[in-house]
């Protein structure tokens, strides 16, 4: 007998479950492919409370086993061989959160034409505290240098290499979304005039990460 069943699981639990490992993918399922625009477009739905789709997970343990991989930018070294659930379907969705608001390391992701290419992801603080209507210009992507680059790569339109840049420029780091308060600690430190700019972010776009929930379908 299959039973199903399905529940509310908050942004900050799931991740934290794929990046130790208790989640992850059957081997059997494809590459992630999601390009750049699609993860920008996915970090603003969810900063809009905005719903991006159920995920299905298939528990383990049972009679049929399948060979297990974490999700794309995870050392495979660091988790368990026997993760608890298996993704089924929402890999690219929980792919692209992962990476980009649950690991250090630069998104693997591609242009709309099809290019392999690194990206860091952070929202623009004074933007987004413009309105609803400007978050889609507050998410900003750059290299995986953390530089915006133009003119075939001479010239530095914006450097975000360090965290006093990042504070200084009032950039916030997507991956910094769930855990704040280092960045938070370090604002004071470099820009501390801005820590109440800060803490209206804080309740605006922050909240929204820390208590979005997905659907989950076991």
């Amino acid at each position: 007998m299959t039973t199903f069943r399905s529940d509310s699981t908050s942004l900050p639990e799931l991740i934290k479950d794929i990046t130790t490992g208790k989640i992850q993918l059957p081997d059997f399922q494809r590459g992630w492919v999601w390009d750049d625009d699609h993860v920008r477009n996915l970090l603003v739905s969810i900063a809009r409370s905005f719903p991006v789709g159920a995920v299905m997970l298939m528990e383990t343990g049972g009679e049929v086993r399948f060979q297990t991989r974490p999700v794309e930018g995870i050392d495979p070294n660091t988790v368990p061989k026997d993760p608890d659930y298996l993704i089924l379907d929402g890999q690219q969705r929980l792919t692209s959160l992962t990476q980009a608001v649950g690991l250090a390391s630069p998104v693997d992701t591609r242009t709309a034409k099809g290019k392999a290419i690194k990206r860091h992801y952070y929202f623009n603080i004074r933007t987004a505290l413009e309105g609803e209507d400007r978050l889609e210009d507050a998410v900003v992507a750059v290299d995986e240098s953390r530089q915006k680059r133009s003119d075939f790569g001479r010239k530095v339109d914006l450097d975000l290499s360090t965290r006093q840049r990042e504070c200084e420029q009032l950039y916030f780091p997507c991956d910094k979304l769930l855990s704040p308060n280092d960045w938070a600690s370090d604002l004071f430190k470099y820009n501390q005039e801005a820590i109440g700019t800060y803490f209206e972010f804080q309740e605006k776009v922050l909240s929204a990460f820390s208590a979005y929930q997905l659907p989950v379908i076991e």
